[in-house]
């Protein structure tokens, strides 16, 4: 069986740059309509549930952060910007999608060679 190397370079090439308009995977959720989160005095992003329970501008050290369209929607524990805790006046405002109910998780640490680098291949006695 014969394959030809310059067809199997060639699309792959093509799936690979099909894959560089992509967004960026740490890039924040976008709003599409005016948007209200919850947060804390702050500005940090909480989970929505935290303000429902408090109808009335939020409560117990959560409050609404309304969020006009086409501005970040954060992750949970990130600050909120370009919003205000002030409604604007007529506005409608949805909640977040559920999707962008998400906390962003630090890098996990899976060991690699690290200092035991040196030794590798040795013979050690």
């Amino acid at each position: 069986m014969a394959f030809d190397l310059r067809l199997t370079t060639a699309m792959a090439a093509a799936l690979l740059a099909s894959g560089c308009n992509r967004a960026k995977a740490d890039d924040n959720w976008t709003t599409d309509r005016d948007t209200a989160i919850c947060t804390d005095a702050q500005g940090v992003r909480l989970p929505d549930d935290r303000c429902r329970q408090h109808r009335v501008g939020g409560g117990g050290g959560a409050f609404w952060y309304f969020l006009g369209r086409g501005r970040a929607i954060p992750w949970f524990g990130e600050r909120a910007t370009g919003g205000s805790f002030r409604a604007a006046t007529g506005a409608r405002y949805a909640y977040a999608p559920p999707g962008s109910a998400m906390t962003r998780s630090a890098a996990v640490s899976r060991g690699g060679f690290g200092s035991s680098a040196r030794r590798f291949g040795s013979i050690h006695a």
